[in-house]
């Protein structure tokens, strides 16, 4: 039987209000919680990247609701008086998250104080208002049966001038959608340039691909870029001659890296005190079981594969928090230049450079050793001298 049917209406109402009002503030307090626990990192000993990761894979939350209180967790540190307006329920999670990217210490007080009360819809006007965009640019969407549903922006707008837009979400510039159990839809927006390129594609492969369908070229595409990625990394699969590692070297060997990518199948290899696995795939690095620090050997079975978070946890773990605090410091040292200009100048060389063909990393050391010998800081002679120094 119903345990609700016997009970008056009213009482009914007001056990609802009570219910509406401890989950408002279940809400706060979980946002609280997730504030400590990414303060101190403990989704990294549960073998999660991430906090979105934590929130997804432990706590049980959607991507949509992982998002969301991740975005707003990040937000309590600033501005504390948010987890005040959630408990109220005077801005909902939803309203949070939308002004996450535009609160700052200028207009914080102005800002909650206009979204109060407000639906998402209202807030998202509040938001247009405070920080209008331009007019929506022209795209070109493709939708040929089968194919990949791509949003080509040109990336320029006609409306009126105004304070550029925030940066979007990664996740509202590009979205995978299920169609059927073969198929997906794929949306993102490209700028111009990418749209040109697609274009010269298709009439590249004209022949090949008779009817210029995306998916099928985005698909080519693709496997070309893997078997190149594959290569550099893991080599072409043929038998390479033993080279010995120079002492003192982090270099490691090729067949090692090969080894240790398929033995650990492309994934980070942590595991939690309950056993279960990192499902990290992406910032893969190549780490030493064994600090190499500490004479640990480069072989395949001292090697294994670490995204980046726990890659940081175990050294912290090693080494120590201020020790690696040092390192990283001491490594943003050496990247930003010496005397260099790193606006416009280094930037446009540095670009020349990589589209003519140069690795990025080459390049920048070549920029950097030009910039310090106090070569003039304009494009024509550092574009000279940094490819004298690239091709003697």
């Amino acid at each position: 039987m119903n345990a609700l049917s016997s009970i008056s209406d009213r009482e009914l109402r007001e056990r609802l209000t009570a219910a509406v009002s401890a989950e408002r503030m279940a809400a706060a307090d979980v946002i609280f919680h997730l504030v400590e626990l990414d303060r101190r990192r403990l989704y990294l000993e549960d073998a999660c990247s991430s906090l979105f990761s934590y929130c997804v894979e432990r706590l049980g939350y959607s991507e949509d609701g992982a998002t969301k209180r991740v975005r707003v967790a990040r937000l309590v540190p600033r501005f504390p008086r948010v987890l005040d307006e959630l408990a109220s329920g005077a801005i909902h999670l939803t309203g949070l998250f939308l002004l996450s990217g535009h609160l700052t210490e200028q207009n914080a007080d102005r800002l909650l104080a206009e979204a109060r009360g407000k639906s998402k819809r209202q807030i998202e006007e509040v938001i247009a208002c405070w920080f209008p965009r331009p007019d929506v640019a022209a795209t070109i969407t493709p939708s040929v049966p089968g194919s990949v549903q791509v949003e080509l922006s040109t990336m320029s707008g006609t409306g009126s001038a105004g304070p550029p837009p925030a940066p979007p979400d990664p996740a509202a510039r590009a979205r995978v959608e299920p169609l059927s159990a073969a198929s997906f839809r794929v949306e993102f927006t490209a700028s111009t340039a990418l749209r040109d390129k697609i274009e010269h594609a298709r009439n590249l492969l004209s022949h090949a691909v008779p009817g210029g369908d995306l998916a099928t070229l985005i698909e080519r595409a693709i496997d070309e870029l893997i078997a190149i990625e594959t290569k550099r990394r893991s080599g072409a699969g043929k038998p390479r001659k033993h080279r010995e590692t120079q002492p003192g070297s982090r270099h490691v060997p090729v067949e090692v890296q090969r080894a240790v990518r398929e033995r650990d199948e492309h994934q980070c290899t942590f595991v939690d005190a309950e056993g279960r696995r990192c499902s990290e795939k992406r910032f893969l690095t190549i780490e030493h079981v064994d600090p190499f620090a500490l004479d640990g050997p480069t072989t395949a079975e001292n090697c294994c594969l670490l995204c980046s978070s726990h890659n940081a946890h175990r050294a912290r773990q090693v080494f120590g928090e201020e020790h690696v605090a040092r390192k990283v410091a001491e490594a943003r040292t050496r990247r930003k230049p010496s005397g260099v200009p790193v606006g416009e100048v280094f930037e446009k060389v540095l670009a020349a450079l990589t589209h003519s063909g140069f690795k990025r990393r080459e390049a920048r050391r070549a920029v950097e050793e030009v910039c310090r010998r106090g070569v003039e800081p304009r494009p024509e002679p550092v574009l000279r001298a940094a490819l004298a120094v690239l091709v003697p």
